[in-house]
């Protein structure tokens, strides 16, 4: 967590919410969606959101974390899309 973020991106209305799975909820992830950990999308761990949410919690977030994303959709209501945390 050396890199420092001038501002709280999380809290700009643009950026999506940004959460930490548990090893349990990474599990069900993985089994709904029937892929491996590695055909998730990748999210750098020197991300700005990334850093903000390390922060947030007060402890760094391992690389091969799952970090869910929920954004607004016009026409879904809500998306939850999936990321797996990288080296960067």
């Amino acid at each position: 967590m050396e890199e420092s973020v001038p501002f709280n991106v999380l809290s700009h209305k643009m950026v999506p919410v940004h959460e930490l799975l548990s090893d349990e909820e990474v599990v069900k992830v993985l089994k709904r969606l029937k892929i491996t950990r590695d055909q998730l999308p990748k999210i750098k761990e020197n991300d700005a959101c990334i850093k903000m949410l390390e922060k947030a919690m007060g402890r760094s977030i391992p690389e091969r974390s799952i970090v869910r994303i929920v954004r607004d959709s016009e026409t879904a209501e809500i998306a939850e899309v999936y990321r797996l945390v990288i080296r960067g």
